[in-house]
């Protein structure tokens, strides 16, 4: 029975204490479900107020942002949960782009629609971009394509979340450049608590931070804290997130390349820099409060603006300025588009007349001054009234002399008597045969003295010849026919003389005419040839409209050293293509005067050209930069910088030579025309005496002492 009772009672204790075992393994596992339950609220909580907060501080943070009439929300994923239908109800009403950003977005080389947007936002002018991406790669080559192809504005204000890849040394060109930026991060831990308020455990704290600009980044990058914001309040009241840093840069060095070109920088012997652009930049250096320092490129010399290799490498200039190296380019830059490539370009302060150094020759005519008076058709028409008039003359004289002497009438007599003879008759009178014994003379072997003065050819024409020479006749003509011609005559001989001597004089009272070249469809249709130095000059030509322009970038090389070029054209067999004020300094310093006198500006220029200071490549100094060039233009200063620096070579101007000087070298005609005489009247002495002595000497009737008789056959 003990025994009995014994067991029940174990197994009434073994059943109690499974009971029990069971009764508080349910309690435990109740308990620990209970506290999953507990941490997974506090986390699911944790995570929806961080991105509530995240959502208040961006709103904050947006309506403190001047973005203009638009702007810009890129994010990825990770963040799209606080881009909700509320936050863009909260926010201020504006034009807005909202892209997302895929994983697997190469953002250094996007997707044609992602481009075609980020275009977009640029031509419409956001002034303000919100990157929330968690991925720091995928935002550190957007921002390196957006500098690269300027398809963003580095000058715009930009909300990013912090990310240490952003900061890699590689990317410190980057802080340079998009310097109204806010970076926003999330302090965890230790950190975190330091800043939690007691009654808010959950509340994140945010850091907000921005570049050190102007100061410079050199090894580390130390952001620049700004204030940190918890529970929808900021620790630091009164603070400021987007103030123009560029206002005021705090006397820091900012390196100037500067190349020596006129009238933009000139260079003493001291190495010491002036000019235009050098106290345009000292202007506005104690405006916006920085020190320059002006350095030279070590191949200035040879390549000046530089080029762009076949390669793809720089030289010069724009090298310089497309790796960063200067903040600032002095160096008569154009405003066009191949220099926007490489570098940011002031608004223009100046436009420079661009023109050619033309070869110039002086047309020294002097040797035919006595036919310029007229042209050829206007000699052509006087010589043929000269010889017209004179063979009027001779016809009409030789007709009223044989009226006079009544030659018609006895040839006819002659001519009727001879009929009436017999052939008998005839036949005896061709056997007589008539010994004369004294010579007579003869018509047909010398003619008569003539009764006037316009008998003979010759002297029709010799006297009507010196009527045109205003030359008075010996005597004035028998026969009035020939009077009245003669009045006539003279009236016409008049007229012509005076139009003549009017030319003449007027002739020989102006400067010596000068072949020039003063266009551009002179110059290209002339056979110089053209140098300019670069590249650009010549895509500038071949890329022009007209005609004229695109024939003359066909044959425009590239010209390095100005000096060389500069002789050639004095050599007539160039044309320089520069500004004004720099042709003028290059054709002053020539030390020859006849160099200087051959060296001509062609008077119609290419195109005139704007002239800017050059910029580092989306450099945050342009908007205060343009603010100031402005300013000093309005107030006249760059106008009074002008005429300084071209003071020592503005009177180099090209001067023509005096009027109304007569001087032996006009005089040069005469002499032709007495040495042409003499050589004319030499010749025909000597054709005169050749055709005496191997003609009529040599004739076999030629007889020394009757010279006037003529030969005839002895039969």
């Amino acid at each position: 029975m003990c025994k009995t009772s014994r067991l029940v009672w174990i197994l009434t204790a073994f059943v109690l204490i499974l009971g029990v075992k069971q009764c508080a393994n349910k309690q435990l596992n109740s308990a620990t479900k209970g506290n999953d339950r507990k941490s997974s609220q506090s986390i699911h909580h944790e995570a929806y107020s961080t991105e509530l907060h995240l959502e208040m501080l961006l709103l904050e943070l947006a309506a403190k942002m001047d973005y203009g009439h638009c702007y810009v929300v890129l994010f990825d994923e990770v963040y799209e949960s606080v881009l909700n239908a509320a936050f863009f109800r909260q926010i201020h009403r504006a034009a807005r782009y909202i892209v997302k950003i895929e994983q697997d977005e190469d953002t250094f080389n996007p997707r044609p629609s992602l481009k075609c947007i980020l275009e977009s936002t640029r031509k419409a002018g956001c002034g303000g971009y919100i990157l929330l991406m968690a991925n720091g790669i995928q935002m550190a080559r957007l921002l390196r394509f957006g500098d690269d192809t300027r398809i963003i504005d580095t000058r715009a204000r930009y909300i990013m979340m912090h990310n240490y890849r952003l900061f890699v040394p590689q990317l410190h060109y980057i802080w340079k450049r998009i310097v109204n930026v806010l970076f926003v991060r999330q302090l965890r831990d230790r950190r975190a608590r330091l800043y939690k308020s007691g009654n808010d455990k959950f509340a994140p704290v945010y850091e907000l931070s921005t570049v050190p600009f102007p100061m410079q980044i050199k090894g580390v990058f130390y952001s620049k804290i700004l204030n940190f914001w918890q529970g929808g309040k900021f620790r630091l009241a009164n603070s400021t997130f987007f103030d123009d840093k560029t206002k005021d840069l705090r006397r820091q060095e900012m390196r100037v390349v500067v190349l020596e070109h006129t009238p933009a920088v000139f260079k003493s012997a001291t190495t010491n820099y002036y000019g235009l652009e050098i106290e345009l930049l000292k202007a506005i250096s104690n405006a916006m409060h920085f020190q320059m320092v002006f350095y030279e490129t070590s191949d200035a010399d040879t390549e000046r603006w530089g080029r762009l290799g076949g390669n793809g490498t720089l030289t010069g200039i724009i090298k310089e300025m497309q790796e960063g190296k200067a903040d600032f380019a002095l160096a008569d830059l154009h405003h066009t588009e191949y220099n926007l490539g490489f570098m940011d370009l002031s608004v223009p302060y100046n436009t420079e007349c661009l023109t050619f150094l033309t070869p110039e020759a002086l047309s020294d005519n002097s040797w035919k001054t006595l036919i310029l008076p007229f042209n050829g058709e206007m000699w052509a028409g006087v010589l043929l009234s000269l010889f017209a008039v004179g063979f009027v003359f001779y016809a009409f004289s030789n007709t009223l002399m044989g009226k006079k002497n009544g030659t018609f009438g006895q040839d006819f007599a002659r001519i009727t008597n001879m009929s009436k003879l017999s052939a008998y008759d005839r036949n005896k009178l061709k056997k007589l045969r008539m010994i004369p014994f004294k010579r007579q003379p003869e018509p047909w072997h010398d003619p008569l003295p003539a009764n006037d003065m316009f008998d003979t050819f010759s002297d029709c024409i010799i006297y009507t010849y010196s009527m045109l020479l205003l030359v008075s006749l010996p005597r004035i003509p028998e026969k009035w026919p020939l009077r009245m011609l003669t009045g006539w005559y003279w009236v016409y001989c008049v007229l012509v003389v005076v139009a003549y001597r009017a030319s003449f004089t007027a002739i020989l009272a102006n400067p010596i005419p000068r072949v020039t070249i003063d266009t551009l469809q002179d110059l290209a249709e002339s056979s110089v040839r053209c140098g300019a130095w670069g590249e650009q000059n010549r895509l500038f030509f071949q890329m022009a409209q007209d005609q004229y322009s695109q024939t003359i970038g066909a044959k425009l090389e590239h010209a390095p050293n100005h000096n060389e070029a500069v002789e050639k054209v004095s050599e007539g067999l160039y044309a320089y293509y520069e500004n004004i004020y720099s042709l003028r300094q290059l054709r002053s310093t020539r030390k020859s005067e006849k160099a200087r006198q051959t060296l001509h500006i062609m008077q119609e220029c290419a195109v005139h050209m704007p002239i800017s200071i050059g910029l580092g490549k989306n450099s945050p100094l342009k908007h205060q930069v343009d603010l100031y060039v402005r300013a000093l233009i309005e107030g006249g200063l760059t106008r009074k910088w002008l005429s300084d620096a071209i003071e020592q070579f503005q009177s180099n101007v090209e001067i023509p030579p005096q009027e109304a000087i007569i001087d032996l070298k006009k005089m040069y005609a005469g002499i032709v025309a007495l040495c042409f005489g003499y050589v004319i009247a030499l010749s025909a002495f000597v054709v005169e005496k050749i055709y005496w002595r191997y003609y009529i000497e040599n004739n076999p009737a030629f007889d020394k002492y009757l010279h006037g008789i003529v030969f005839r056959g002895r039969g």
